[in-house]
């Protein structure tokens, strides 16, 4: 991977989110009706606070998930290397790592240490998994201990195998998928998606190490350009985000791989159906309780939401801004980035030094 692409794409995404020039194109729709809140962290200060939600505070805010068990969001705290619970009211813990102790180490889970976690993902028994991106391997939190499930610290590459004989080159999202039980990755570096199955064999399920596109059809055919987001719905689709393609693709349970909206050949921010709609460097995403995709589109300052026959509405975020603006929808967002379910049927972002919640109108 020449340096050159890993610093786009970490700029676009960095420790350090900065202000952008007003898009030539901008997406047209009606105005959603709603608002913008925030849920926990405080937008300019970063920190590494715990309490309640408005006086802690993050600092980069990426991955989000929600805890099955409780509602509870698990966050990676990616600057400050932490893991981080914040509950239905807003209230912040960490718990597990060491605040800007950027080291790759197991253990206990206060003694463990993290160095960039990117994504993360809880299993229905509360088990949570962790993308830590910048260290190339998957962690697991199981209980009050941290491991690493796969990958090699320190050591980016492309190895198939099982548990530490894998490697990884900068993994971002991951997703559980329903049917099988199976842990799969947006391996971002190499253009390819990996599955961990429970004993901890990494195979590589979609695209090709060292060979970016953009090809669609059988799924051993499929060609991918730096996926960083994966979701999985409840029939087993599943859905890739990919930053350098400005698309999002869909994988059939059949294996037959498609491109859902976006236009690799045409950056830009445009809502509509399918091709129609433009994205610039799309981040993570996930599914909502009524099956669409909600996708956090960085380069927009936007989150979009995309039906599962490709129509793209726009839900927060002007795209011209260089601040969060709270309020009535859409609402300005800095640099979204991660994605999740909400209480009530909310959708939580990160943005900023924050975790904002989006509320649509019944």
């Amino acid at each position: 991977m020449p340096i050159t692409r890993r610093q786009s794409l970490q700029c676009a995404a960095g420790l350090l989110m900065l202000g952008t020039k007003p898009f030539a194109r901008s997406a047209r729709a009606n105005a959603p009706s709603g608002s913008l809140s925030l849920f926990a962290g405080q937008i300019d200060l970063h920190g590494h606070g715990d309490g309640p939600g408005r006086s802690a505070t993050f600092f980069d805010p990426r991955g989000l998930a929600m805890d099955p068990r409780n509602g509870d969001i698990i966050v990676a705290d990616a600057a400050n290397a932490l893991i981080r619970r914040v509950t239905q009211l807003g209230d912040v813990t960490t718990v597990a790592g060491g605040a800007e102790q950027r080291v790759s180490k197991d253990g206990q889970a206060f003694e463990a240490r993290f160095v960039g976690p990117d994504a993360v993902v809880v299993a229905p028994d509360g088990s949570v998994v962790i993308a830590d991106s910048y260290a190339n391997t998957i962690r697991l939190l199981k209980g009050n201990t941290v491991s690493t499930l796969a990958g090699q610290a320190g050591r980016p590459g492309y190895a198939d195998g099982h548990g530490t004989a894998a490697q990884f080159n900068h993994p971002v999202g991951i997703a559980l998928d329903p049917q099988t039980g199976d842990l799969l990755v947006a391996d971002a570096y190499n253009s390819t998606l990996r599955r961990i199955t429970a004993e901890g064999k990494v195979s590589t399920m979609a695209g090709q190490p060292g060979l970016n596109g953009h090809r669609d059809g059988p799924i051993q055919r499929a060609l991918f350009n730096t996926p960083v987001g994966i979701a999985v719905a409840p029939n087993g689709t599943i859905y890739v985000s990919e930053f350098f393609n400005q698309d999002v693709r869909k994988i059939t349970m059949q294996g037959e791989v498609s491109t859902l909206a976006g236009n690799p050949a045409q950056r830009g921010d445009a809502d509509g159906k399918g091709a129609a709609a433009l994205f610039r460097k799309p981040q993570q995403l996930c599914v909502d309780a009524a099956g669409n995709v909600i996708l956090a589109d960085g380069g927009n300052h936007k989150v979009r939401r995309i039906t599962p026959d490709g129509s793209v509405t726009t839900l927060a975020g002007r795209g011209q801004l260089d601040k969060v603006e709270l309020g009535p929808l859409p609402g300005a967002l800095i640099t979204p980035y991660g994605v999740a379910q909400g209480p009530q049927g909310s959708i939580l972002v990160s943005s900023g030094n924050a975790i904002l919640r989006i509320v649509r109108d019944a």
